[in-house]
């Protein structure tokens, strides 16, 4: 059975806002020089966003 194409969408755009805002962050911690626990949590919620972004569109391309 395939997934809704209109909830995967709205789930892939949520994903890169999500992913958007956890690069901004990264970005100011590491303009602070500043490597700590919650930045090392953070990049690996990046990771795994952008993985998921990745296997959604895959799941997009192949519905088109």
């Amino acid at each position: 059975m395939s997934e809704n194409p209109d909830k995967l969408q709205a789930h892939f755009e949520e994903l890169q806002r999500r992913h958007r805002n956890i690069d901004k962050y990264l970005e100011a911690e590491y303009k602070n020089q500043t490597i700590t626990d919650e930045v090392r949590v953070m990049k690996t919620q990046k990771l795994w966003l952008k993985d998921e972004m990745h296997r959604i569109k895959r799941k997009l391309d192949n519905e088109s």
